[in-house]
C-alpha cells in the first residue's frame, strides 16, 4: 500500500477538546438538575405553607377564648404590637372558668381543618347548624348557673355597702336642699337597723340580680359563636376549601414544573 493511501489517525488534541466538551455538559446538566430540585424543593415548602396558613384554625380558637374571657386587644408599648391583656376587674367577667373552657371544647370540634377539608352541600350545612344551635342553647341554658358567673360572697359585701353608701348620699343631699342640718351617724345607723336580720337575704338578692345582668350577654355570645361555626362551614361547601388548595398546587406544578419532567428537558435538548 502506498503511503498516500492510509487512513487518517484522530489526533490525541482533538479527543482531549471532545472529552472536555462532554465534561462540561455533563456538569452543566447536573447543575441545572441540581438547581431545578432546589427550585422544587423551595415550591414544596411554599406549598405547604401555603396549605399550614390557610387550614391554620389555632389562631381563630385563641381569639375565641380571648373574646370570651372578656380579655381587652389593645396596643402593647413594651412589645411595640397589638395584644391581648386580661380584663383588669376580673368581677365584670360574664363567664365561669368552666364555662369557658366547655364552650372551647365544643368551638374545637367544629372549627378544625377536618372541618374545613370536608364537603358539605347547604342541606347538610343547614342541618348542621340546627343541631349546633339546639345543642348549645339548651347546655347553656341547662347550666346557667355552672357557667355564667355569679358574685362572691365578698363581692356581694361590697356592692350591698356601696348602696348603703349611695342612701346615705341621698339623704344627706336631700337635707342640704332643705337647708337643714344632717346627723350622718344617726342615718348610718338607721340605715343599719334597716336591713338588721336581713343581710343573708340582701346578699341573695345580689347574687340574682347580678347573674341576670349575666344571663343578658347569652344572645350575644351565641350568636358570635353561631356565626363562627357558619363560616368554617361555608368554606367546606362544596369541597370549596380542598379544592382551592388543589388548585394552588397545580398552578405551581404548571409553573415550575416537576424536577424529573424539567431534568428530562435539559438531557433532551443535550
Amino acid at each position: 500500500m502506498g503511503l498516500f493511501n492510509r487512513e487518517p489517525q484522530p489526533e490525541p488534541v482533538n479527543e482531549m477538546v471532545e472529552q472536555s466538551g462532554v465534561h462540561t455538559q455533563v456538569q452543566q446538566a447536573n447543575l441545572a438538575s441540581t438547581q431545578t430540585n432546589k427550585m422544587q424543593y423551595e415550591m414544596d415548602n411554599e406549598d405547604k405553607t401555603f396549605a399550614e396558613a390557610q387550614l391554620e384554625c389555632e389562631q381563630t380558637l385563641s381569639d375565641i377564648s380571648h373574646l370570651l374571657r372578656q380579655d381587652v386587644y389593645k396596643w402593647d408599648e413594651e412589645k411595640q404590637i397589638m395584644d391581648w391583656f386580661s380584663i383588669e376587674d376580673q368581677k365584670k367577667r360574664v363567664l365561669t372558668d368552666d364555662g369557658v373552657d366547655k364552650i372551647m371544647q365544643v368551638m374545637k370540634s367544629y372549627i378544625n381543618k377536618e372541618t374545613l377539608l370536608s364537603n358539605f352541600d347547604e342541606k347538610m350545612i343547614m342541618r348542621r347548624m340546627l343541631e349546633f344551635s339546639l345543642a348549645m342553647s339548651a347546655m347553656l341554658f341547662m347550666k346557667y348557673e355552672i357557667y355564667f358567673r355569679t358574685p362572691t360572697i365578698d363581692e356581694c359585701y361590697e356592692i350591698l355597702k356601696k348602696r348603703l353608701e349611695d342612701k346615705l348620699k341621698i339623704r344627706e343631699m336631700r337635707y342640704s336642699l332643705r337647708n337643714e342640718e344632717f346627723d350622718k351617724e344617726k342615718h348610718e345607723k338607721e340605715l343599719l337597723n334597716e336591713i338588721d336580720g336581713r343581710e343573708e337575704h340582701e346578699i341573695k338578692n345580689i347574687k340574682s340580680e347580678v347573674r341576670k345582668l349575666n344571663l343578658r350577654e347569652f344572645e350575644m355570645i351565641f350568636v358570635q359563636l353561631r356565626a363562627l361555626i357558619e363560616s368554617t362551614h361555608n368554606r367546606a361547601w362544596k369541597g370549596e376549601e380542598r379544592g382551592s388548595l388543589r388548585r394552588h398546587v397545580n398552578i405551581n406544578e404548571v409553573i415550575g414544573g416537576s424536577p424529573q419532567q424539567q431534568q428530562k428537558r435539559k438531557w433532551g435538548m443535550f
